[in-house]
């Protein structure tokens, strides 16, 4: 039920859209019909006539041959057939309970769909300067075809639409296709298909029943009818299972082999037999031809009470307000297909495509919205927008920095910065570690800094914490500054605190604190990969910052990943010329080659980084199979001690692919013994990282899910951090029924309290056996448990529920596993790159698929190496596709305000480090 795109081959393997079995007795209508802008342009419409057809997939359109000469042979890609499907409730009725206005619907929805494909995926590769773009051309030359049964001849509505290889541009001319954001956004193209499918459905009477992703299922059309008409689904199903693998878990890729694999040739059949077949089946199912004419009658007489005129309006404008309050929580600018597809989601069922276009006009008009234009991976730049809560958040965070330059104090002198530095380097020549230039330098810049804040830009391995930041904050201290270590992270926190010889926090944690402002005295905070921190959560820091008077100095490397939510804030603040001490010495390494290929990461030269390896680096290992890759990392891995285990860290980019390649390990791991003893299946917790939006929709939630409140809500009865069980959800309403594990109900209005703090975990099915690494996925202070902390299975224990473990700093405890406290654990074995970045370990092996286009780039390639001390092992499809997708991929980050919007004070230019550094230098005697 969701839009598949394919190219066609050639001209002839269009020939079958032609078949006659599916041209609708009643009132003669036909299955095909021309589509697009591009086909008012030729003045094609109606029928679509079998040699015009013809010819335009051979490239013969508005007297021109499209196409590429090559050895006199003429070459050119037919075009790509974009398949549109019903839901099979709407098959159902439609085919089998009779009711033909529901394929006039259907046709409505494919019209819709297409526009939105035509406005916002048409284009064309165009050279200049020696450069190719991506030109916008809006408009497609399509010719749908509908037919009424899918292969094994069950009541599936569907529509081919063959979008040919052609689009006109400005001047009149016409070119070949750039098809990339079709493949891309495939999934979208169905999502607004169905959502003015669920329109038009509830406009025609029917009631629905809205699921995730934009599905909808005619209410009254029993899961029993459904399956009762749809063998192919269950073949597709039984070749998967033959494989080991089903529809939730298996990728794109397998579920497409098993789809070919059991492709049957179309059949010609009679329709009327076929109907009368259907109606047979029906009526076993329990779906007889009164109930199906009662629901028909029904929903005729219902039709049209659907909500019409300023009702919609305002429908529509809540939903592109709410769907681009959730998509700016992830993007400082984000598509405009993306917000049509997210506001239709919003308000599935009561608004349609022309409605939300208008709304998000409207929007745009008020400033509520704003255009941008949006980049996408690869570079190419579509229409979009930002939101104005990310425009102020990003001003609000440039105007405290700007304002903060030179309003304070220096922490030191410069010759009392310059001694604490040589004391602070004495001290490491003598266990044989010297500082290095960059870090002398660094650390007497922070010292006599005059500036609110402040940042160090190190590269992965030049060693920020444990130099520079040591020492930094044992001379503020020593002046009575009160330092806070913090970190977007728990364990970067935790590492960094223990660097600095305090606690560390994490950010969301110190926002969460009372301001006390009066007695605080001098402050300084300390915030460790910085690159993490959305723009939001940044300006809120540092609006608390500037009511507590203190310091900000924010360390971390724009070159590795960055926020998960919107916005780029340390690299922003950079580029605004904040004050910023670098490091570009890198002393991880104990390889040179390894140094080398990190080096050559840091650069975005993918090519330069695998010679390296090559050199000595490490391997690396090609198979085109996902699964062989797998293979070949678990073999390797379950072949090294325990002791090198410990010291290696596996990447792979993917949650979905974290967890096959850890069933592979694990499977790997007992068959060579490391993993023994009895097993013990049970359901950890996994958050779902809603934002903020995501929280307030009660679509996001699911029953059986925990959900923590991250304050106490007295009135409520309501304690922070307990786990409530979700029982019930009222979709309609937003009411969600909790109960506690002491059986304690609790009513949860969504549209009244809590949404702004609450975290929401699902759950997932976790075996353990003694052996096992696990990681634990939540912070408990009260338990000693840090996110992301491993600790060692030394015993499970399946009558009892409990697994007795070993945590890295060496303190045995014992988890009962039927307890939502101690059900926040994961296996341990693969880190997503996020996950891995601030780790370290002797040797890392990196999966890099080149085709995985939103993971795999130049950030998390060069994360993923600078892991490594001694060896790296990257493992991928094919190694020239790895390097030229890596080449092309930066991974750029958009902002909200343009380059240009840079704040600064009046009076003030951007930091320059003066030339006072070689005389500190000579005063303190270096």
């Amino acid at each position: 039920m969701v839009a598949s795109v394919s190219a066609l081959t050639s001209p002839a393997q269009a020939s079958s859209y032609y078949e006659a079995d599916d041209y609708y007795a009643d009132g003669g209508k036909s299955p095909s019909a021309w589509n697009g802008m591009g086909a008012e342009k030729l003045a094609l419409s109606g029928d679509v006539d079998r040699d015009v057809f013809r010819r335009m997939l051979e490239g013969q359109i508005g007297g021109q041959q499209l196409g590429t000469y090559r050895q006199g042979e003429l070459e050119h890609r037919p075009g790509w057939d974009v398949t549109l499907s019903a839901p099979k409730s709407v098959s159902i009725m439609a085919e089998v309970a009779g009711d033909r206005r529901l394929i006039g619907a259907h046709d409505a929805a494919v019209r819709a769909a297409l526009a939105h494909v035509e406005a916002h995926m048409a284009a064309t590769r165009v050279r200049a300067d020696g450069a190719v773009t991506r030109k916008a051309t809006a408009n497609l030359v399509i010719a749908s075809f509908q037919h009424g049964t899918s292969r094994a001849q069950d009541p599936q509505l569907h529509t081919h639409n063959v979008i040919m290889n052609a689009t006109q541009t400005e001047d009149g001319s016409w070119r070949s296709l750039e098809p990339r954001a079709i493949y891309q956004l495939q999934k979208q193209i169905g999502a607004i298909y169905r959502q003015e499918l669920a329109l038009q459905v509830r406009e025609l009477g029917y009631e629905i029943d809205i699921a995730k992703d934009s599905m909808f299922e005619i209410r009254g059309v029993s899961a029993d009818v459904m399956t009762a008409f749809s063998k192919r689904s269950a073949e597709i199903e039984a070749a998967l299972a033959n494989r080991g693998s089903t529809r939730s878990d298996a990728s794109a890729a397998e579920k497409q082999v098993a789809a070919l694999d059991t492709r049957q040739a179309k059949k010609a059949v009679d329709q009327a037999s076929l109907v009368a077949d259907w109606r047979e089946t029906a009526d076993r199912a329990g779906f007889g031809a009164a109930q199906r004419h009662a629901m028909v009658r029904e929903a005729r007489m219902r039709a049209g009470l659907a909500i019409q005129g300023d009702e919609k309006a305002i429908a529509a404008s809540r939903a592109v307000a709410h769907a681009a309050d959730r998509l700016g929580e992830r993007q400082s600018v984000f598509a405009a297909a993306a917000l049509h597809e997210e506001a239709g989601r919003a308000g599935m069922g009561r608004i349609g495509y022309s409605d939300i276009s208008a709304a998000i006009e409207a929007a745009a008009g008020k400033g509520d919205i704003e255009p941008r234009a949006f980049v996408d991976r690869r570079g190419a730049q579509f229409a979009g927008f930002t939101t104005r809560r990310n425009i102020e958040a990003e001003t609000r965070l440039l105007q405290i920095e700007a304002d903060g330059r030179g309003a304070f104090a220096p922490i030191a002198s410069p010759l009392a910065a310059a001694r604490a530095v040589v004391m602070a380097s004495r001290r490491a020549s003598d266990t044989g570690l010297p500082w290095n230039d960059d870090q002398l330098t660094a650390t007497r810049q922070l010292l006599t800094s005059r500036n609110r804040v402040t940042a160090v830009q190190g590269y992965a391995g030049t060693a920020k914490t444990t130099t520079v930041l040591a020492t930094f904050a044992l001379e503020a201290r020593s002046r009575g500054v009160q330092v806070a270590a913090l970190a977007p992270t728990a364990s970067a926190a935790m590492v960094l605190g223990q660097a600095l010889g305090i606690r560390g926090d994490t950010v969301a944690r110190q926002l969460l604190q009372p301001d006390r402002v009066a007695d605080s005295g001098a402050q300084l905070w300390i915030v460790d990969e910085a690159s993490l921190l959305s723009a939001r959560d940044t300006a809120r820091l540092f609006e608390k910052a500037e009511k507590h008077h203190a310091r900000l100095v924010l360390v971390g490397d724009v070159k590795q990943l960055g926020s998960v939510e919107a916005g780029a804030a340390f690299a922003q603040l950079q580029a605004a010329g904040m004050e910023t001490a670098k490091l570009e010495q890198i002393v991880r390494q104990s390889n040179r080659a390894v140094k080398d290929a990190v080096l050559a990461s840091i650069e975005g030269d993918a090519r330069k980084a695998l010679a390296a390896i090559d050199r000595g680096g490490g391997d690396i290992i090609e198979h085109a199979d996902r699964n062989a890759r797998f293979a070949a990392i678990a073999a390797r891995y379950a072949g090294l001690d325990s002791h090198r285990r410990e010291r290696t860290i596996v990447i792979e980019p993917s949650r979905e692919g974290r967890d096959a390649l850890t069933a592979e390990i694990r499977s790997a791991l007992a068959r060579s013994g490391s993993l023994n003893g009895p097993s013990l299946t049970i359901w950890s917790l996994v958050n779902k990282g809603l934002t903020r939006a995501e929280a307030r929709d009660p679509l996001s939630y699911d029953i059986g899910d925990i959900v923590r409140f991250s304050r106490d809500y007295a009135d409520k009865g309501v304690k922070r951090g307990e786990a409530l069980r979700i029982e019930s959800i009222d979709m309609a309403k937003g009411a969600i029924a909790l109960e506690g594990e002491d059986g304690k109900a609790v009513d949860w209005r969504l549209r009244q309290w809590g949404t702004g703090e609450v975290q929401v975990f699902e759950s997932q099915r976790l075996e353990l056996r003694a052996g096992d690494t696990i990681r634990f996925t939540r912070n408990d202070r009260d338990a000693g448990r840090v996110n992301g902390e491993r600790a060692q299975v030394l015993q499970v224990d399946a009558d009892a529920g409990t697994a007795t473990i070993r945590s890295s700093k060496g303190r045995s405890q014992t988890l009962d596993l039927g307890a939502a406290r101690d059900r926040h654990i994961a296996h341990g074995y693969v880190d997503t790159a996020f996950a891995a970045q601030g780790r370290t370990a002797d040797h890392v092996i990196v999966h890099a698929d080149s085709r995985a286009t939103n993971l795999v780039d130049q950030k998390s390639f060069y994360v993923g190496l600078s892991r490594a001390r001694r060896s790296a092992t990257i493992v991928t499809n094919d190694r020239a596709k790895l390097v030229a997708a890596i080449n092309e991929r930066a991974g750029t980050v958009q902002t909200a305000l343009r380059p240009t919007a840079s704040l600064q004070p009046t009076d003030l230019k951007p930091y320059v480090a003066r030339s006072e550094n070689s005389l500190l230098s000579k005063e303190a005697g270096l």
